[in-house]
């Protein structure tokens, strides 16, 4: 379980997230996983994400870089226990981590692609490669074989190297073969879908893609000779016959049989035609007429059988995300963790679940500290219930009542502050007011009061 804590400028929390995996795009832009709003944040200035259980971040070539421990970084790195990454004006605090060291810094394969393949030469040098349509895959195909999220290519510590299909809809072949997930050897042919490529690891000879030449067979070389010659103005000319095969050669067949062939069957079918017609006016014709004169009465239509109407069934990964949401609403944040964990199990591919417990995971540690502040405002212990309600993040479902109980202790607050004020106690007023400010809610006056109470002091 990894813990990120979002710190501004000035020192203050903004946000707070636990996970324990998946992939986090962080930028400027509102589609972006974790939003950092800042001039001097890129749209898409970084991604956060784990393999094995392990954390790691990614410059995505961002203007104002991105700074590990006071060190900025180029490569993917491990981030370590108790790291700061600063991007832009704010500080995120990994807890959870291991140690750092560079990831895939290296190219050790490369995806040649096969002629007449959509797919482009790439070097592989990450640890897990994802290959799909999607644009936020490392590898994009764009073909229409291609599933979203199609394959991911993975190599292991020992520098062993595999490919797994990701449940695409048609599948992905070495040699092939089609396979859900198989190590691959110096020359495999990789297919996803209908894009293909050649595999070959670093350092390895290279392999030969060039499409064979075509040979025709030789049945059927005869008959391209016989087209060729037709249209070439360099045809070759037919070779002279020598006496005996002149002597024996088949005369020159007429084409006149088959034409008159021909005109018997279109003139028998022309009177076969006529005879039909004539049949149909004389016979067929007046006794159909003679039936449409009888008056028949219409039956009565059907009376509609009224079906039962029946609900879609949903999916079981939808029920159980749509019963986790209605858990969410109620704030039953164990009863909608055990949901989404189930759906993430049956789809682990979808960021919904993942998504879900973050901001499960987020709201239960919210929570524990707006009853921790409630606990300590019973006590009397003003300070620490301002502390707690703080740290609370702003995007949590607690903020609201975080800020309304903020606001009736500052306004407590006050009122203490102006009866010491009145019973001339300069220091314990002063102290107050003090505290009533530090809560953000303290009315303007109440700095007034707090700059009167110092120079009394």
């Amino acid at each position: 379980m990894f813990t990120l804590i979002i710190e501004d400028k000035h020192g203050a929390i903004v946000d707070e997230y636990s996970f324990e995996d998946g992939e986090f795009i962080v930028g400027r832009s509102q589609q972006a996983d974790i939003v950092l709003p800042a001039d001097n944040v890129s749209r898409r200035h970084a991604r956060l994400f784990t393999v094995d259980g392990r954390c790691y971040i990614e410059d995505l070539k961002a203007a104002n870089g991105v700074w590990l421990n006071g060190k900025r970084i180029y490569n993917i790195t491990e981030l370590p226990r108790s790291a700061q990454v600063r991007i832009g004006d704010f500080f995120l605090h990994i807890e959870g981590a291991a140690y750092a060291r560079p990831l895939g810094a290296s190219v050790y394969a490369r995806l040649i692609p096969m002629p007449g393949s959509i797919g482009e030469l790439t070097d592989l040098a990450h640890a897990t490669v994802l290959i799909g349509r999607g644009k936020d895959c490392a590898v994009v195909l764009s073909d229409v074989s291609v599933s979203r999220i199609h394959a991911k290519i993975t190599q292991d510590q020992a520098g062993r190297v595999a490919v797994e299909d990701l449940r695409s809809s048609n599948g992905t072949y070495v040699n092939d073969r089609r396979v859900d997930q198989q190590e691959l050897q110096h020359g495999d042919r990789i297919r996803f879908g209908t894009v293909a490529f050649a595999y070959q690891v670093d350092g390895m000879p290279e392999i030969e893609v060039e499409e064979p030449a075509y040979v025709p067979s030789p049945r059927s070389a005869p008959r391209l000779q016989a087209q060729y010659s037709q249209y070439s103005a360099y045809a070759p000319a037919e070779a002279p016959l020598s006496a005996v095969d002149a002597a024996y050669a088949p005369a020159p067949r007429s084409v006149l049989p088959q034409v008159a062939a021909v005109a018997v069957i279109l003139v028998a079918v022309v009177g076969l035609v006529i005879l039909v017609g004539l049949a149909y006016d004389r016979w067929v014709g007046p006794a159909l007429e003679a039936r449409r004169s009888v008056a028949i009465a219409p039956a009565p239509a059907p009376r509609p059988v009224p079906q039962p109407e029946v609900a879609d069934a949903a999916s079981p990964f939808d029920d159980l995300v749509e019963r986790g949401t209605d858990a969410i609403a109620r704030r039953q944040w164990d009863e909608a963790e055990g949901l989404f964990k189930k759906a993430r199990r049956i789809d682990p591919i979808s960021t919904k679940p993942t998504e879900a417990l973050n901001m499960i995971a987020m709201e239960k540690r919210a929570g524990a500290r707006f009853a921790q502040a409630e606990e300590a405002f019973a006590r009397k212990d003003l300070a620490t219930a301002i502390q707690q309600h703080r740290m609370i993040p702003q995007s949590s479902v607690y903020r609201a009542d975080a800020n309304a109980a903020l606001d009736a202790i500052a306004q407590v607050l006050e009122l203490e502050g102006d009866a010491l004020a009145a019973a001339k106690s300069g220091a314990a007023c002063q102290e107050k007011y003090r505290q009533a400010l530090s809560t953000g809610f303290a009315k303007p006056a109440v700095e007034q009061k707090y700059l009167k109470a110092l120079k009394v002091r």
